[in-house]
């Protein structure tokens, strides 16, 4: 019996820690965009584009870093 508890409560975290990482990841991509747009509307061209060049960037460099963090776990 408390075997299988560990195991529901680990899928149960699991799933929530997936729904957070879920609901940042959306934050993320609508954000950055977003925010730019917010910046821009209120007048501050150079700020929003500087905002939206760091967005990309760490965008871009997120995809490399996730795949090496991934071949180190499997190794």
């Amino acid at each position: 019996m408390r075997d299988w508890l560990q195991q529901v409560l680990g899928e149960l975290v699991e799933g929530a820690v997936g729904c957070v990482l879920l609901l940042f990841l959306l934050v993320w991509w609508v954000g950055g965009p977003g925010v730019t747009a917010l910046l821009w509307s209120e007048g501050d061209k150079r700020l929003a584009v500087e905002f939206l060049a760091a967005w990309a960037v760490i965008t871009v460099l997120y995809f490399p870093v996730s795949r090496l963090i991934r071949r180190a776990r499997r190794a």
